[in-house]
């Protein structure tokens, strides 16, 4: 009988005890994820018209593998399960935004976590042009940049919701990688370099975008460096440099005398005239350089034979700025 009292009486306690064990509800387990805690990156940063554009959803508050995320653009639903934190499509056309809308339950929340996106494509195109780089008049092409030679990079956007050159946007200079800090700033859409002699490129990167945020593009263009190079022509007495018919290797002499005019192109000749040597040779004699340095007149005594012309003009102000032709003449 007294067996019994004290197997009721630990029985009561165990009873107590598990009444009086704390509780939690549900609203104090849940996981309180706030909108700021979803990071958002598009890659590219700023998609182009029709471009392939992926947007990846990451977070250091919870588990985004663990929730059910739903995408959804103005046509519906277009992805939705766990785990589903990437999401890939094409842009549209310029200036077109698509809006995709993210659901997102985390784990352990009884809310639904709405996250909005906004992508607008925007292009923004990137011309080049050789500052010192000399061409003959009429020339189709344009100069070339050689090593020691100036470049001008322009940025125009390409947008209508704001005009090129209105003042409204921003521009970010990266030459190589680094960025340009003195070319970079509010409305400096132009950027000018200095070609070094060790680089055999420059990739230059642009990026542009409105103060009011409705506009971002970057672009990237590679700019080779080349090598000046010299280009012989015949001149006339009567119709001028025959810029129309360059003389290749070899040529022949018909008349009694013949001017050959020798054009260095790409060579930075904006210089002074004292920082560039002129060199003529004549079957690998050196001789006077004429007074109209690019251009040699041939008066030949006799017919029969060639005669082996070299030409070689050098900016002495840059190195590997120098530009070298022959030409053989049959008299």
């Amino acid at each position: 009988m007294k067996f019994t009292k004290i197997k009721l009486f630990l029985i009561g306690i165990f009873i107590l005890g598990i009444i009086n064990i704390p509780s939690f509800s549900i609203a104090e387990t849940q996981i309180e994820v706030q909108e700021g805690e979803i990071n958002v990156e598009t890659i590219p940063n700023n998609p182009q018209p029709y471009q392939d554009v992926t947007i990846n959803l990451s977070s250091y508050a919870t588990d985004l593998n663990k929730a059910i995320i739903t995408w959804q653009t103005e046509t519906g639903t277009v992805l939705s399960g766990i785990g589903k934190t990437s999401y890939s499509f094409t842009a549209k056309g310029p200036d077109i935004v698509s809006v995709i809308t993210v659901n997102i339950r985390v784990v352990g929340s009884v809310s639904t976590l709405i996250k909005k996106i906004a992508i607008i494509p925007s292009e923004v195109e990137v011309v080049w042009e050789s500052v010192d780089g000399y061409v003959p008049s009429f020339y189709r092409g344009k100069a070339l940049p050689v090593s020691g030679g100036f470049v001008r990079v322009v940025a125009i956007p390409n947008t209508s919701t704001i005009k090129s050159g209105s003042g409204s946007i921003t521009y970010t200079w990266k030459n190589n990688g680094e960025v340009i800090l003195a070319a970079s700033g509010y409305n400096k859409n132009s950027y000018v370099f200095k070609n070094s002699v060790f680089d055999e490129l420059n990739e230059i990167k642009v990026t542009a975008s409105s103060v009011g945020g409705s506009y971002g593009a970057e672009n990237t263009i590679t700019i080779p460096t080349y090598k000046p190079k010299v280009v012989f022509y015949k001149k006339s007495p009567t119709e001028g440099v025959l810029y129309n018919n360059a003389l290749n290797k070899e040529t022949f002499m018909t008349e009694d005398e013949m001017t050959v005019v020798a054009e260095p192109y790409f060579i930075s000749l904006k210089g002074n005239e004292s920082d560039f040597s002129y060199s003529w040779k004549i079957n690998n004699e050196s001789i006077q350089t004429p007074f109209k340095k690019t251009e040699l007149t041939i008066r030949p005594a006799s017919r029969g034979g060639y005669a082996t012309i070299n030409f070689v003009i050098e900016n002495i102000s840059e190195l590997f700025q120098t530009a070298t032709n022959q030409l053989r003449i049959n008299i």
